[in-house]
């Protein structure tokens, strides 16, 4: 798409994070005003820039709506060129600011905020109205393809029956129906995805990022299709419907039928590798490759952790948790530790439990697999990331990788699923 980003030249370090994303997933961004020449060609070169535009993104501070700033002017240009804004504008909160100071036009659409990342949030939302428009498109093309072919047919029929009068039929019954064979069920009320185990989906953009840190593994640019992602780990609960279900699965560790009442919401451990395939596969998804997950957990910007380059504390995550009963103690409900969200608001991507990944282990990696690189073809262990609780800060580093035969079942190693976009 074409994409006009505005901002307040304060804002210009989260701007420039934001161009970067979008430019990463392919669209053609008017990002730098400032080498455009001065007078009444700037202003020219401006508004014909957000004309031509797809979307307008703003990004409002206090800056932003300050009396003297130049995005108060790109507003109006863009509420004169897009007079029904939803699906052409898109207002982005990135700092503190009254909602009353928030220009009308801005405000007639739905204004994104996110408690996490808000680079991330955005790149989300772009590629959310850019799968929207492209979809609507692929629609209004099978239906104007489905009117020429009834066109068609009756001109013929026509001609072979002599009649002169043709007035062509509409039938809706051609249009594409573009909704993936294993949608998800709905979405809540913060706008995620929503599967059939109630587990909402994080949408991680698809793009080029920096895998590795030639510490744990060789550092590589590499690039990931986009994917979604579970936000929590599999609970308890979650497990335990599934479980009842099958019946095709060895019990975790220490599984006990009172544990869904007791600790509902603890993630399961306990599980091998098998299993953790299983459920994923039970509820229309799978496990997460190691690429995907690590882009999942560190985002674009080489972070070391999943909330950014601070060493960990109990606020981002549990670890160097010694209790004895993994069930009793030794767990932190999913979710409870908000202080540590990666930069797409996945949650407990270090320390808690392990997480199985799909891949099989290996040591060293291809030079030439840099596009969705998914591991070798066979093995004797999977790989396990993101730490557990019995580790020491330096382990729940995003790279560090660890490997498990797939048979195990620890009591510090549970799982999330992922599935392919769309």
């Amino acid at each position: 798409m074409q994409i006009f980003l505005s901002y307040a030249s304060q804002d210009g370090e989260t701007a420039s994070a934001i161009n970067r994303a979008l430019l990463e997933q392919g669209h053609d961004v008017f990002f730098d005003r400032e080498d455009l020449p001065p007078g009444e060609e700037y202003h020219g070169r401006i508004r014909r820039a957000i004309e031509r535009s797809d979307l307008f993104i703003v990004l409002l501070s206090e800056y932003a709506v300050d009396a003297g700033s130049y995005t108060l002017n790109e507003i109006e240009f863009a509420e004169h060129a897009f007079p029904h804004a939803s699906g052409r504008v898109l207002p982005v909160i990135i700092g503190p600011i009254p909602i009353e100071q928030i220009p009308i036009f801005a405000k007639s659409v739905t204004l994104l905020q996110s408690p996490g990342n808000i680079v991330a949030a955005t790149a989300a939302a772009v590629h959310r109205i850019a799968r929207r428009r492209r979809n609507t498109r692929l629609t209004k093309l099978s239906g104007a393809l489905a009117l020429s072919a009834v066109f068609a047919t009756v001109v013929v029929l026509a001609r072979r029956t002599g009649t002169a009068d043709v007035t062509p039929v509409t039938d809706s019954a051609g249009a594409m129906d573009t909704a993936p064979r294993d949608a998800p069920s709905g979405t809540n009320a913060a706008g995620e995805i929503v599967t059939r185990d109630g587990v909402p989906l994080i949408l991680v953009p698809g793009g080029m990022f920096v895998m590795g840190d030639n510490e744990e593994s060789p550092r590589r640019d590499v690039y990931v299709d986009s994917f979604y992602i579970d936000r929590v780990e599999v609970t308890v609960a979650r497990y335990a419907t599934f479980f009842a279900a099958t019946g095709g699965v060895g019990a975790p560790d220490e599984w006990e039928p009172q544990l869904r009442e007791r600790v509902p919401n603890l993630p399961v451990v306990g599980v091998s590798w098998d299993d953790a395939a299983a459920y994923c596969q039970w509820v229309g998804r799978r496990l997460p490759t190691e690429t995907e997950w690590e882009k999942a957990a560190r985002g674009i910007d080489e972070r070391r952790y999943p909330w950014g380059n601070v060493s960990p504390t109990l606020d981002n995550a549990n670890f160097q948790n010694m209790s004895p009963e993994a069930y009793g103690g030794g767990l932190s409900d999913v979710g409870t530790h908000a202080a540590g969200v990666s930069p797409y608001g996945v949650h407990d991507m270090a320390g808690n439990a392990y997480e199985w990944v799909a891949d099989w282990y290996a040591s060293g990696f291809p030079v030439e697999d840099r596009r969705n690189p998914r591991g070798p073809p066979s093995g004797e262990a999977r790989v396990l990331r993101g730490g557990g609780r019995f580790d020491q800060a330096e382990r729940l580093l995003s790279t560090s990788r660890y490997k498990a035969s797939p048979e195990t079942r620890g009591m510090d190693i549970g799982f999330r699923c992922g599935r392919d976009f769309p």
